[in-house]
């Protein structure tokens, strides 16, 4: 795909602007930060003198009754007199003046037993409820109460001559604290209130009093955007609100909380002045950025472009040097004389010199690769011809078919286990021992035929001429001979098999490579068979290979795509049909082939990188299901869990399991591990130490298809092992065979002898069940109560056949 050019100018101008219209916008959100520092400072300076102006006049409204109390109840001289009736008369005839003087609404005086001795309108419940507040605490009390309106409530105590106390209560206007807080601050002052509630907004107000009763309905009427405003954010932040081209900036100070309203003095300041100036600096920021950016850019351009002319000479002429055209190269003009030199001058310079050296290392390397070639076609280690000289004998050879009209056929040899010795003695004993099998190889073959180190421990030998494949046999059967005597590396002594695949054709139109790879397909099935053997390659052979090959490909997509699933197969107990557990199967639904049998895709992926990551996946999965089941009540129900061989052997795994269980919080002995027996027994020592180690955090073990392999008292007495399955096959002839039979009842009598539990797999009639159950095998696993159930049917099928623990059939027996 051929790129877009862009020039250097153009991408220094696109870097420029770039960095300029980054920090035009760092510096814009700094100057949006600025300006919400500054309404908020605003804000919280003009709510501090609010609250303070509230303070300092209530104060003065207080003291200002409180001298009045003090002159009128000297006036009155009432602490020369008996009772309240003279104050109760000259209180009367105050009354005007208090109204026009003080802003008293009402006045009320009661004694100390609640009887009034003066109203000048009906008590209210709040005055009452001060009054009785001041006759508790026998001091004066100061409150705010607002309904319809807002008032102050001063209760004075009057004290008599006989040392009795009457009390003067009044409700006083807020008018002039207003007035007074309006002057103090220069803000416009309200007094509002809004429903009791937490989602109270700022279009539910309602208007007691103002000082600009017009601006405050224009702002609280016109502006639906303060419907939205929620007016507890609005205690905390104010809200700005733009009316008539000006802008203000509303605060709310508590003022009454009571039933349903809860009420606020509102203090409106003109911000219009500290807006304007924020925008007229954004504007002309803006404009100063403009002019840069276009300044800027031309500047750049106009600085670089002779630059870039100079880079595209040089891009033009470099190929000349991968042309190996050296001289052309230094004709062309890199350099113009200028004052002072640049970097361009000594790239230039230094593209010159390099010149020179790549035409003198061009001599040299010509040199050098016809030596190399005289030594390329040998291994250094064992003086075998290599894969080069083998490419090239077995072209010839094949060449040759025609001519002679005879077969060729090529031997694929490697050696087994050979890991083992590299790891155990070194490779510095593996190469001696190489070196050792090569001079075996070579010995076994005729001078016309040729033997090479294909790679690592692998061998390959050409024979041509020959009359039929029964001639590569033969040479296979000598190799293999010789490889059965021991092979001694200074003090050592190895035992060294190898196992050969054979390739055979007389086919001209063959190519080599294919010889190669039919051989070496066939050294794999040796391989799989045991080694120490040859196999002769046949089409078949390529079909598995291809499959396998197939399969190992699709598992990882399958891993990846989620294509794996599990199916459960209920265990029962023989005696009492009690669910014992469950046996974890892997299932494989593949979005073509659709559910693929585990006998074709598990062989395969088992001897795969991939066997050991779908091994984990199940491992999880089965804790997943089992936390799943004591959720749901199955707490006694145990998961069995197939270990593959290379997951057995994983040094990873004990550390996985511990995690789990951490991770899950789940019991070890809610879960089987389950080993075939070949898995056990590839190395007894080893296998035994992981299974006391898995054993020693609470992990069961079972022995999968018992019978089948290499069964032996002598391990099986060494191994922590606690429950023995006996193989299907042994099961489906059990009736029919009597030697089937005589397996089966021996098998359960040794294992209850060693104390272990016996599970009978492959049960699928009654009678095997009862033959099973009279013979006291101990859990039964089986088609005959259930198929595996896949994963997500699991506990609608628990629900429908386990009833407290129990099968809810009967066997019939």
């Amino acid at each position: 795909m051929k790129k877009m050019f862009v020039s250097v100018p153009t991408k220094l101008l696109i870097l420029v602007i770039t960095a300029l219209m980054l920090l035009s916008a760092g510096i814009s959100v700094m100057s949006l930060s600025r300006l919400n520092q500054e309404f908020k400072q605003y804000q919280t300076e003009t709510l501090k003198q609010g609250l303070a102006q509230f303070k300092i006049h209530s104060d003065i409204s207080r003291e200002k009754f409180r001298l009045w109390q003090e002159a009128f109840v000297d006036l009155v001289n009432i602490k020369e007199e008996q009772g309240f009736s003279k104050l109760s008369n000259s209180l009367a005839a105050q009354y005007d003046a208090m109204q026009f003087n003080l802003n008293v609404k009402n006045t009320w005086l009661a004694s100390s037993k609640q009887t009034l001795l003066f109203k000048s309108n009906e008590l209210p419940d709040y005055v009452a409820d001060s009054i009785a507040i001041a006759m508790v605490d026998e001091k004066p009390v100061y409150q705010i109460y607002c309904q319809q309106m807002c008032e102050q409530i001063i209760v004075l105590p009057i004290l008599n001559y006989d040392g009795e106390v009457a009390y003067l209560a009044m409700t006083v206007s807020l008018v002039d604290i207003i007035y007074a807080i309006n002057q103090a601050i220069k803000s416009e002052v309200a007094v509002v209130n809004f429903p009791n509630d937490i989602a109270a907004t700022m279009n539910q107000v309602n208007k007691v009093t103002a000082s600009d009763t017009q601006l405050l309905e224009t702002l609280f009427n016109m502006h639906q955007q303060s419907s939205i405003t929620s007016v507890d954010k609005v205690k905390y932040e104010g809200v700005q609100l733009d009316s008539n081209e000006k802008s203000y900036l509303i605060n709310l100070m508590p003022l009454y909380v009571g039933g349903e309203q809860q009420y606020f003095i509102a203090l409106i300041d003109d911000v219009t002045q500290l807006k304007e100036g924020y925008t007229e600096y954004r504007l002309q920021f803006l404009l100063s950025s403009l002019i840069i950016f276009i300044s800027l850019a031309f500047f750049v351009y106009f600085v670089a472009s002779p630059f870039t002319n100079r880079i595209l000479t040089l891009s033009s002429a470099l190929p000349l040097l991968a042309s190996k055209q050296f001289e052309q190269f230094r004709g062309i003009k890199l350099k113009h004389p200028r004052i002072f030199a640049d970097e361009l001058d000594v790239v230039a310079t230094a593209a010159t010199e390099l010149s020179f050296e790549l035409e003198q290392l061009n001599i040299e390397v010509e040199q050098k690769t016809k030596e190399l070639e005289n030594i390329a076609m040998y291994d250094i280690l064992t003086g075998l011809p290599n894969r080069n000289m083998l490419n090239y004998q077995l072209r010839k050879v094949v060449a040759n078919i025609a001519r002679y009209q005879r077969g060729v056929a090529v031997l694929f040899l490697d050696l087994d286990d050979f890991k083992k010795v590299n790891d155990s003695h070194g490779h510095g004993e593996g190469d001696k021992l190489l070196i050792e099998a090569a001079n075996r190889v070579r010995l076994s073959i005729r001078n016309i035929d040729v033997a090479c180190r294909f790679g690592g421990d692998e061998f390959v030998v050409i024979l041509g001429h020959i009359e039929d494949v029964d001639d590569a046999i033969a040479v296979a059967e000598e190799i293999l001979e010789r490889f059965k005597a021991p092979i001694k590396v200074g003090s050592s002594i190895f035992y060294v098999s190898t196992s050969i695949g054979i390739a055979y054709s007389k086919d001209e139109t063959i190519k080599p490579e294919q010889l190669i790879s039919h051989s070496d397909i066939a050294m794999y099935e040796a391989k799989d068979a045991g080694g120490a053997q040859y196999h002769v390659y046949h089409d078949d052979m390529y079909q598995r290979v291809a499959q396998r090959v197939m399969l190992e490909s699709e598992v990882r997509q399958a891993l990846a795509k989620n294509q794996f699933s599990l199916s459960l197969q209920p265990q029962l107990s023989a005696q009492d049909k009690k669910l014992y557990g469950l046996e974890a199967l892997l299932r494989w639904h593949h979005p073509e082939r659709g559910m693929v049998s585990p006998d074709d895709f598990i062989p395969i992926i088992e001897k795969s990188e991939h066997m050991i990551e779908l091994g984990y996946w199940v491992i999880r999965r089965c804790f997943e299901l089992s936390k799943e089941l004591r959720n749901k009540g199955y707490k006694d129900v145990r998961i069995a869990i197939n270990l593959s061989a290379g997951q057995f052997s994983d040094i990873n795994l004990p550390q996985y399991l511990s995690t789990l269980l951490a991770e899950f919080v789940l019991p070890a002995n809610s879960f089987e591990l389950e080993l075939t027996e070949q898995t056990l027994v590839t190395d007894i020592e080893k296998a035994i130490d992981t299974m006391n180690n898995l054993k020693a955090l609470g992990f069961t073990f079972a022995i999968d298809d018992f019978g089948t392999g290499y069964s032996s008292l002598a391990y099986l007495k060494r191994m922590p092992v606690d429950v023995i399955k006996i193989d299907k096959s042994f099961v489906f002839g059990m009736l029919e065979n009597h030697a089937d039979y005589q397996i089966i009842m021996s098998t359960i009598a040794m294992v209850k002898n060693l104390g272990l539990l016996v599970v009978a797999e492959g049960v699928e009639s009654s009678a095997q069940l009862r033959s099973l159950t009279e013979n006291e095998c101990d859990i039964i696993q089986g088609y005959y109560f259930a198929k595996p159930v896949p994963e997500v049917e699991l506990f609608a099928f628990l629900d429908s056949h386990i009833d407290e623990g129990h099968w809810k059939t009967k066997a019939h027996h």
